[in-house]
């Protein structure tokens, strides 16, 4: 996936998407090392994995690590992550800052993580019992960017044209059909969901952030209506006030001591 910039060039993403990519390729390449080549055991990547049950029973840090965590046999698992992160996600760190965007990466994942264990526990033909991957993440950014550039052009593929809408269609599209033939990625079947419902919770145009604003804009405009009755209040007072003639007239002397 990439956005048409013109001859702008490829984009170059900030210091929140650099990061996220940084962190995702060396762990994938650290444990890939260690499985394939080190002779270290599978074990070593259970504490950072999705597991339904664990998570049920309280261990939810397993929501935000998992993002992490890619196939070790295969690559193309993790570089469509750093795609989708760089073609899609340096636009919106631009609008956002760095530390929205790392907040909406995360948050994002862990939320289409726990749809997947909640959906997972009410209907058993869809859980999954481990899961891993930044599919949720994924799919949050391309709800997040397509909402806001609907009729921008993204080349998915590196060689398709399609807009923003044409985006949003694509990959709910692709997300039914996996359901359909119970073609489920590591990350599970109801997170790529659970990332697009993310995506448009959690970005620019969310209901939720409509609300917020509009409660933090009715916050500002109450207090700026105590601010202007400060002044007035300032300019009367409640106590009357009178004139008080001149200075108290010197004391008698005493005669006493003028001798």
């Amino acid at each position: 996936m990439r956005p048409e910039h013109g001859s702008m060039g490829f984009p170059r993403p900030g210091k929140a998407l650099l990061g996220m990519m940084i962190a995702i390729g060396c762990i994938w390449v650290m444990f890939t090392l260690g499985l394939n080549w080190g002779g270290a055991g599978e074990g070593v990547l259970e504490p950072f994995l999705g597991i339904s049950d664990r998570v049920l029973h309280g261990q939810v840090w397993r929501l935000l690590t998992a993002p992490l965590i890619h196939s070790p046999s295969d690559p193309w698992h993790f570089v469509m992550t750093l795609l989708g992160l760089y073609f899609l996600g340096t636009s919106l760190e631009e609008r956002w800052g760095a530390r929205r965007m790392v907040a909406f990466l995360f948050g994002s994942a862990a939320f289409a993580f726990a749809l997947q264990v909640a959906v997972g526990a009410l209907f058993p033909k869809v859980a999954q019992s481990v899961f891993y991957g930044g599919l949720g993440m994924i799919e949050a950014v391309a709800v997040a960017w397509a909402l806001a550039h609907r009729h921008a052009t993204v080349r998915l593929f590196f060689v398709l044209p399609v807009t923003g809408t044409m985006l949003l269609v694509f990959i709910f599209v692709i997300s039914v059909l996996n359901v359909i033939a119970m073609r489920a990625p590591p990350e599970g079947l109801i997170t790529p969901f659970g990332g697009m419902l993310a995506g448009y919770l959690f970005g620019d145009f969310s209901p939720l952030r409509r609300f917020y604003l509009r409660m933090r804009f009715r916050q500002l405009q109450a207090q700026s209506a105590a601010l202007r009755r400060v002044p007035a209040a300032r300019g009367r007072s409640s106590v009357p006030l009178r004139v008080i003639p001149g200075g108290q007239k010197d004391p008698p002397k005493d005669k006493r001591y003028l001798n």
